[in-house]
């Protein structure tokens, strides 16, 4: 497939077509071209700089054509991968067994993302012992497939077709809690750079959510304060207007999404205090 320029009533327009040898009445064989896809008038797509149609040609062969409608005709120029599956009859590990196969998928997923690289390289740098991406592989894992507490979501470490840990400890879950945490923005970052790469994301159009959810305390969580009473740090869970009603500390929800559903970015903050003196302060203005 290339692309091709024509004229129509004087008007120069973009197609995509393939040229394919036939045979004809005369059983000689003749090259006859067929549209694949109609591109559109050339005035709509040329961004006034030399050579517009060369430079179209040359980035859809490339596979990186500068009119997006034409991607989905570029050929994939990667190898294939193959993976290699041996089943002996009648083991208790063919496929019929209820072991969870489709963490390979999710697996394949992270990788897109970065996020293998990422944990691997930050494990080296900061000296991490245990296995960090192996137990956030486990809680992503988990979580999509059978939701359930931290410390029984490692538990399912087993459940897999092959486990995802060998030899650990099961309390280095809440360390990998602690590398997530402190390495959120990062992580956050390596997924949106692969998402705009790899997925075409866009940044123009992005949609926001905000939800809470409450916590099974009573009390709220104190501020910290200097030692002339000035605060520090604000507590996270404080008292508020709950979704569910319920008289429990709750914590705010911040969610940017593109316009796919996609998401960007979340962010987690105390839940502020509304008075009710403020509504009649703002009706009366």
């Amino acid at each position: 497939m290339y692309v091709e320029c024509f004229k129509n009533n004087g008007i120069d327009y973009l197609r995509l077509v393939q040229s394919n040898r036939v045979e004809n009445s005369r059983g000689i064989k003749t090259a006859r071209k067929n549209v694949i896809f109609n591109i559109g008038p050339l005035s709509k797509f040329d961004d006034g700089k030399p050579d517009y149609i060369e430079r179209l040609k040359t980035s859809f062969k490339a596979g990186n054509p500068i009119i997006k409608s034409l991607e989905q005709y570029c050929e994939n120029s990667g190898f294939p991968i193959t993976h290699k599956f041996s089943i002996t009859e009648g083991s208790p590990d063919c496929f019929g067994n209820p072991k969870i196969f489709s963490n390979v998928l999710l697996e394949r997923i992270l990788e897109e993302l970065g996020l293998r690289d990422f944990f691997s390289s930050y494990k080296g740098f900061t000296k991490i012992q245990y296995d960090v991406y192996g137990f956030a592989k486990l809680l992503i894992f988990g979580r999509v497939l059978n939701p359930s507490s931290k410390i029984s979501t490692v538990k399912q470490n087993n459940d897999y077709f092959e486990p995802i840990l060998d030899n650990y400890n099961s309390d280095n879950v809440y360390d990998t809690l602690d590398f997530i945490y402190n390495n959120k923005n990062k992580i956050i970052r390596r997924i949106n750079t692969n998402l705009v790469k790899k997925a075409n994301r866009s940044p123009k159009i992005i949609y926001y959510d905000v939800t809470n959810f409450y916590f099974e305390i009573e009390d709220a969580d104190e501020d910290i304060l200097d030692e002339n009473g000035n605060p520090i740090k604000e507590g996270l869970r404080k008292n508020g207007v709950s979704k569910e009603e319920r008289k429990l500390p709750i914590v705010q929800m911040g969610l940017f999404m593109d316009d796919n559903g996609i998401p960007i970015s979340i962010e987690a903050f105390p839940r502020k205090h509304i008075r009710s003196s403020n509504f009649k302060t703002s009706f009366k203005k």
